[in-house]
C-alpha cells in the first residue's frame, strides 16, 4: 500500500486500527499464504464425508491455502478429484440455501463448482462437530487482474444476475444494516478505545442507511466475487467458487463488489478495468440510469459491509491478516468518498 502523509484521514484511522492489537494479546505476524492444517481428525471427517456421497476411497487429501472463513482440501479418490470445504461460518439454512441455488442453475451451464449431494440427497455431512460439503474440483489459478480477467468476470455475474432465484430460497445480504447498528451498539466498549474509528463507521451506517431507500432492481447476488473467488485456465474463466456469501439483493450489489475485487490495482482504482467489468456485465444486463448514478455509493457500501465483517471476526480473534484488511478498506471508504467516487463517474458518465 502506498504511504500517505500522516495528517491525512486515513492515516490517522489506519493508526487507530494498528493500535487495536496492542490491547489484543497473540497476534500472529503477516506471512505468505497459510495452508489448511490436515490432521487424523479432519481426515477422517472428509473420509465420511467422501464415503456418504459415494464417492469411492480417498487415496490423498491436501491442504489448500486459507480463506477468511472456510477450510478447504483437495481430495482424490479412486473415482475422481473432488473439494472438500469445512463449513466454519454460515448457519446450516444458509449453506443448504447455496446448495439449493447451484441445483436449480446447473443445467443453465453457469461456470461454478457445483456441490456434490450426498447418497440421501441432503447437501451437509454432520460429523465429529464438523459441517463438510464436497465439490466438484475446477482445475485451474487466479488470475492476475487485467481489463480482461474484469471483463469476463463482469459477464459472468451479469449471466447472474439474469437467473431466477428458486423457491424456498432465502437468504438475505450478510451487509444488513440494522445487524451492523447492532454491532456498533454490542461493540461500543471495545471501539470506543479508537474513537475516530468508531466515529467514523457510526457515520458511514447512518449515510448507508439513508442510501438504502433507494429501490433499485433485486434478484440473485454472489456477494464476493474477488480474485480468489474465481478460477481461469489458459486465460479464461472456467469457475466463479464460493457462493456462501451469496443472497438476494440488489442487482448493483455484485456490480459494486466486483469491482472492489477487479476495479482496483495498487489501491487505486483504474478506470480500463472498471470500464471492461461493466461492459462485460451489461453484455448480460443493462444497468439503468438511476443504477449508473448510484454505482459509486453502492461500492462504499460494499466496503462498509466488508469492513464491519472482518472486524468483528478481529475482536473476536485479531490477527494482523485481519488488521492489515480493515486498514485497507478504512483507507478504500475515505478515497470513495472522493477520488474514487471521480474515477467511476469518469467511467459511467454520470
Amino acid at each position: 500500500m502506498r504511504k500517505l502523509p500522516s495528517d491525512q484521514p486515513h492515516c490517522r484511522l489506519t493508526r487507530q486500527i494498528h493500535c487495536l492489537p496492542v490491547q489484543m494479546r497473540g497476534v500472529e505476524q503477516m506471512a505468505g499464504p497459510e495452508i489448511a492444517n490436515l490432521d487424523d481428525r479432519i481426515r477422517q471427517v472428509i473420509g465420511v464425508a467422501v464415503d456418504a456421497c459415494g464417492l469411492g476411497l480417498v487415496q490423498k487429501v491436501t491442504g489448500l491455502p486459507l480463506g477468511f472463513s472456510n477450510v478447504n482440501f483437495r481430495v482424490e479418490t479412486d473415482q475422481g478429484t473432488f473439494l472438500a470445504r469445512l463449513c466454519r461460518t454460515q448457519p446450516d439454512d444458509r449453506i443448504r440455501d447455496e446448495a439449493h441455488f447451484l441445483e436449480s442453475i446447473r443445467a443453465s451451464g453457469f461456470p461454478a463448482s457445483y456441490p456434490i449431494a450426498r447418497t440421501d440427497g441432503t447437501p451437509i455431512t454432520f460429523h465429529d462437530d464438523q459441517r463438510v460439503m464436497i465439490y466438484e474440483f475446477i482445475e485451474g489459478e487466479e488470475p492476475a487482474v487485467t481489463p480482461d480477467s474484469a471483463r469476463q468476470v463482469g459477464e459472468a455475474i451479469g449471466l447472474l444476475s439474469t437467473l431466477e432465484v428458486p423457491a424456498g430460497y432465502s437468504s438475505s445480504s450478510l451487509s444488513d444494516i440494522d445487524e451492523a447498528k447492532q454491532f456498533l451498539i454490542t461493540k461500543a466498549k471495545q471501539l470506543k478505545k479508537y474513537p475516530e474509528l468508531f466515529s467514523q463507521l457510526q457515520q458511514e451506517t447512518a449515510e448507508i442507511e439513508s442510501f438504502l431507500q433507494i429501490k433499485l432492481p433485486r434478484g440473485f447476488v454472489h456477494a464476493d466475487a474477488f480474485p480468489d473467488n474465481t478460477i481461469f485456465r489458459d486465460g479464461k474463466l472456467v469457475a466463479l467458487i464460493d457462493f456462501e456469501d451469496s443472497c438476494e439483493d440488489a442487482l448493483l450489489f455484485d456490480v459494486g463488489m466486483t469491482i472492489l475485487g477487479f476495479g482496483y490495482q495498487d489501491e487505486h482504482p483504474e478506470s480500463e478495468q472498471i470500464r471492461a467489468l461493466l461492459e462485460g456485465y451489461q453484455s448480460r444486463r443493462p444497468l439503468s440510469d438511476l443504477e449508473l448514478d448510484m454505482l459509486p455509493t453502492m461500492v462504499r457500501r460494499c466496503a462498509h459491509g466488508l469492513t464491519l465483517w472482518h472486524l468483528q471476526r478481529f475482536i473476536e480473534d485479531p490477527t494482523a491478516r485481519q488488521q492489515h484488511r480493515i486498514s485497507e478498506l478504512q483507507h478504500r471508504i475515505q478515497r470513495l468518498h472522493a477520488k474514487d467516487a471521480e474515477v467511476i463517474r469518469s467511467v459511467t458518465g454520470r
